[in-house]
């Protein structure tokens, strides 16, 4: 008989307020215990927060689109949010960079990060990333399409192993 692979899937289009991140978040730690036990869970768990919460910070509008879907041995979060202009490039200019760093470059950036002072008034040190970056290496990815002048699709995807 074939062995059936056990997925996991989640998907949500809808308004993002703290709320609604904290019953995502715990639709996920469901999913997670319901799953063969894994020892990355938090860490998992710790992506799609830290994700969710610069979707909701720095959208230019209250909806988003997630999905955590499991692809293999492989996680895939993807979130979806509208940005303006200056955020949408912020973005861009973060995973540029991020590209061209090792592990050790991305270990020392969050470290220096965390003693910037210059933050904006909804943080902007690029930290959330960095975290990420840490934590999945270069399993980062994001693309920007502007939709209508100073509107811009920013989708953010990460995907790391289980």
């Amino acid at each position: 008989m074939e062995k059936v692979e056990e997925h996991s899937f989640l998907e949500y289009h809808g308004q993002l307020t703290g709320d609604i991140r904290v019953q995502l978040l715990d639709l996920l730690k469901s999913i997670t215990t319901s799953a063969p036990p894994n020892p990355n869970r938090k860490k998992l768990i710790g992506i799609a927060l830290e994700l969710l919460d610069n979707a909701q910070r720095y959208n230019a509008s209250d909806r988003i689109g997630f999905s955590w879907r499991t692809e293999g041995n492989m996680l895939v979060i993807t979130i979806r949010n509208l940005a303006d202009e200056e955020n949408a490039c912020r973005l861009l200019r973060s995973m540029e960079m991020m590209e061209s760093k090792t592990p050790e470059q991305i270990d020392d950036m969050f470290r220096d990060q965390l003693v910037n002072k210059e933050f904006g008034a909804k943080g902007g040190a690029g930290l959330g990333l960095l975290q990420i970056a840490r934590k999945v290496g270069r399993g980062v990815s994001a693309k920007v399409e502007q939709l209508v002048k100073g509107q811009y699709l920013c989708t953010s995807i990460v995907r790391t192993a289980l």
